[in-house]
């Protein structure tokens, strides 16, 4: 997710991503499920229970803001990528709309919620294709990492639109410490500091922000990092591995007072970017 992708720094994130090279990504997934593509962790031979670890996390850390919107609420999951979260919906709310423009994405999603009645999922892409409202609730998770600052103030514009009074965006978004930073190549995606993101929010108007670090993600790619520097300095071993890949992560684990919480809050005081992505959840409310 870093090392193995370029990443250079930039002012502006303006007509820097090619949406060609983005689909065409998703499109194409090896080395792992639709599911562990959907949330990054494909790509370091990581345990499946990485990123089982990773989302139980993610949803302990925004449970609060799922319990405010009402159980009968009308939810949309945009860029549901493998529909994970929309499964998660659909066990809270009344109804539950996905979208999503990735074909393999999409295939994984309807058969992961075929058995489901209260799931819709469709095919488009969210900038020109959503799907009438209004929810109660809107959650993007992982998409503005892959489209141009215009792009994301214009599909916020018209998600603020289909909110119904009182209801709330949840954005889901990889960051960086400071400025923009985009990672180029085959896999293209748009790295804002949380400050940039609230400079694009303060753009669309009307919106009360609220900010929470996703130490789920940072453990993930805590994992993810030192794959990198075991294939970098030890090349004379195996690059991809299974086993090293789970020893790797067991090995956090089983440490996990000091790798997984300790470790990032020090770090986190000391102002020292490591890792060098982080992930927050951003909550939008109309004021």
């Amino acid at each position: 997710m870093t090392d193995d992708h370029s990443m250079n720094h930039h002012d502006s994130a303006e007509q820097q991503i090619d949406d060609v090279a983005v689909k065409r990504y998703f499109d194409s997934i090896r080395g792992g499920t639709a599911s562990s593509v959907s949330m990054m962790a494909h790509e370091h031979n990581l345990p499946a229970c990485a990123a089982e670890y990773r989302l139980h996390k993610e949803i302990r850390t925004i449970s609060d803001w799922l319990d405010s919107v009402r159980d009968s609420g009308r939810v949309l999951d945009v860029g549901c990528g493998a529909g994970t979260w929309t499964e998660i919906f659909a066990g809270r709310y009344k109804t539950v709309t996905g979208i999503e423009q990735s074909s393999s994405m999409l295939k994984a999603a309807i058969e992961r919620i075929a058995h489901i009645p209260n799931v819709k999922i469709l095919g488009g892409d969210a900038r020109h294709d959503l799907p009438e409202g209004p929810f109660d609730m809107i959650f993007l998770g992982g998409l503005c990492m892959y489209m141009n600052d215009s792009d994301v103030i214009a599909l916020l514009r018209s998600l603020k639109n289909r909110l119904i009074e009182g209801g709330t965006i949840i954005l889901r978004e990889s960051t960086v410490h400071q400025g923009v930073s985009l990672s180029q190549g085959k896999y293209q995606a748009v790295y804002r500091s949380v400050n940039r993101y609230r400079q694009l929010f303060d753009r669309v108007g009307l919106f009360s922000i609220e900010v929470r670090r996703n130490y789920g993600y940072t453990n993930l790619v805590t994992a993810e990092e030192l794959v990198n520097l075991r294939r970098r300095w030890l090349p004379f071993l195996p690059g991809n591995s299974t086993t090293l890949g789970s020893l790797t992560w067991w090995a956090l684990r089983l440490t996990a007072p000091i790798t997984f919480w300790v470790l990032p809050q020090i770090l986190s005081r000391l102002n020292i970017p490591w890792p060098r992505l982080q992930n927050h959840f951003f909550r939008l409310r109309i004021e």
